[in-house]
């Protein structure tokens, strides 16, 4: 049995403290402390890319009924699924669900961008941009979105709506709002 990746371990299981409280955000159910995308599930992404097969999937279902565990855990665990395909499946759910952004759209908000300092926007490929009612939103990548999460889960004491920008554009951002030397932009590039 494999161990599951930590990040998703993480996601999955994480509680907030009390003072930082888990907000419902659109497209989102709360399912205990784990948000759970509405509409598409995880297990058909794993069908979809050929991972596991659709009586797998129901299995696993009815298993998840009586266990409570998550999806990916009891993939994981019951057929060996990869963490590394399961996490790939989290991160196409949740760009499905939440699509891009564009950041020319965007209010920059400069308390939010002074919550994490230059190493950190560069090496985590994350952007914070500006607060709603319930959290910050921060832009990332498809490619950065679990980095990002676990980054953030660590480090940013309120709840974080992640929004997904295209890779070109989040680094032009990052340049404008958290400049360094072209080499270390490329070298970010690399982590």
């Amino acid at each position: 049995m494999l161990p599951l990746f930590p990040v998703l371990r993480r996601l999955l299981t994480y509680s907030a403290p009390p003072a930082v409280p888990i907000v419902p955000v659109a497209g989102f159910l709360e399912e205990g402390s784990v948000r759970v995308a509405a509409g598409i599930q995880i297990g058909q992404l794993l069908v979809e890319q050929g991972v596991l097969t659709e009586k797998q999937v129901a299995h696993i279902l009815k298993v998840q009924k009586v266990s409570h565990r998550p999806f990916g855990d009891l993939a994981e665990r019951l057929y060996g699924t990869s963490a590394q395909a399961i996490e790939d499946a989290w991160v196409q759910q949740y760009v499905q669900l939440a699509g891009t952004v564009d950041l020319d759209e965007q209010k920059m908000d400069e308390q939010c961008l002074r919550l994490i300092n230059r190493r950190q926007a560069w090496q985590f490929h994350v952007l914070p941009m500006n607060r709603d009612e319930q959290n910050i939103n921060i832009a990332t990548t498809a490619e950065g979105l679990v980095r990002a999460v676990n980054f953030s889960t660590r480090t940013v004491d309120e709840p974080v709506y992640f929004q997904i920008a295209e890779r070109k554009q989040l680094r032009e951002f990052l340049m404008k709002h958290y400049p360094v030397p072209q080499f270390l932009a490329q070298f970010s590039e690399s982590l």
